[in-house]
């Protein structure tokens, strides 16, 4: 049969043979049935705009005022979008259709639901809802597992021709392939966002690494140059922390970056920006901020790394050197500038006794 919608060609999304499986069994294993509907998304806020289409279509193509999708949970059938206006979006499972057509491999019509005995006693035709016939096909995973239904719905009692019940099932498809799209689409978002977390973020601290952070240190000072505003940058490294992964091991050292990783993440504001730029070595950059202000924040982080990042050996200390550089101190803002005066301050902190803030000496000229 040629599938055509308002004249034109209908193009039917892929979803290949028809599964080989007894779907009555499927749907007596109701947890594994719970799983799938899950792990598909279908009840995550999914978008509606393609699932209307769906059902706009089937409505006019079966010639029926009411066609809707619902995905059917435990105890409760959430409908995702309707050929008219629907006054409910949800709605108990218990004295519902759907489950007719969640055990039948083809699509299920019942002529008149007031007659029919698997929905005369049912409550909902009890409640004289207005509607006489039910058509539905159950949506699908591709392992043929049933999570939801396209429902057709009239106020007459009446069969569906071949041509009908042939445009139902091949609707129900596109909403089974439309499902399917949607989850593969979602996982291939996720990987994505974890892949860019991955080539950004050091591992450890849970901070931007190196590259990261050495382009976002180009970035600020490019807005500090257009906006005239303070831009400041302290660098520091982790005291004695050969000491500590010689004298109890590598993981008690990685232990003390990631505490300093989420001090940083916990003491800076939203506007701020830290960094692991080497091994023991951390950077922060302090947009609308002067060298006195960066100190400020330094001497925090400094007392905070001193009482909370100790190892679980308390003869060991654990302290941190820090030297700050900032454009109110005559720094031309340039990456390279600023981290090569934070560094030579940094130098002076570690040469001085360590455990110290340092400020960078004022740029010549």
């Amino acid at each position: 049969m040629q599938l055509e919608l308002l004249g034109k060609p209908l193009i039917l999304l892929l979803w290949g043979n028809e599964p080989d499986m007894d779907n009555t069994a499927v749907v007596a294993d109701e947890e594994r049935r719970l799983r799938a509907l899950h792990q598909s998304g279908s009840l995550d806020g999914l978008e509606t705009r393609d699932f209307e289409f769906i059902v706009r279509a089937a409505a006019r193509l079966c010639n029926v005022p009411q066609a809707f999708v619902a995905f059917i949970d435990r105890d409760t059938v959430w409908i995702k979008a309707s050929a008219d206006y629907l006054p409910f979006m949800e709605l108990p499972r218990a004295g519902t259709y759907g489950d007719l057509a969640l055990g039948s491999t083809k699509p299920i019509v019942i002529s008149d639901v007031t007659s029919d005995p698997r929905t005369a006693s049912n409550p909902l035709t009890l409640s004289h809802h207005g509607f006489r016939m039910y058509a539905a096909t159950a949506i699908r995973t591709p392992d043929g597992t049933p999570i939801g239904v396209l429902s057709l719905l009239d106020a007459h009692a009446r069969q569906l021709n071949e041509d009908e019940e042939e445009w139902l099932d091949q609707l129900g498809r596109q909403a089974s392939a439309l499902v399917e799209w949607r989850r593969q689409r979602r996982e291939l978002e996720s990987a994505l966002i974890d892949h860019e977390r991955a080539t950004r973020l050091d591992t450890l601290t849970g901070l931007p690494n190196r590259p990261w952070l050495l382009a976002k240190i180009e970035e600020e000072c490019q807005r500090s140059q257009r906006f005239g505003h303070a831009l400041a940058l302290i660098m520091f490294d982790i005291d004695h922390l050969g000491v500590v992964n010689s004298e109890l091991g590598r993981d008690s050292g990685d232990a003390i970056l990631s505490r300093v990783g989420r001090m940083l993440r916990s003491a800076l504001r939203t506007t701020d920006t830290a960094g692991r730029i080497s091994g023991d070595r951390f950077c922060v950059v302090l947009p609308n901020t002067s060298a006195d202000g960066a100190a400020t924040l330094a001497e925090t982080l400094r007392g905070r790394i001193e009482q909370k990042a100790k190892p679980l050996e308390p003869a060991l200390e654990v302290t941190a050197s820090f030297g700050i550089a900032a454009t109110d101190l005559g720094y031309i803002c340039t990456g390279s500038n600023l981290m090569a005066g934070a560094g030579a301050a940094l130098e002076r902190a570690r040469q001085e006794g360590q455990n110290r803030v340092v400020i960078a000496e004022r740029a010549a000229g």
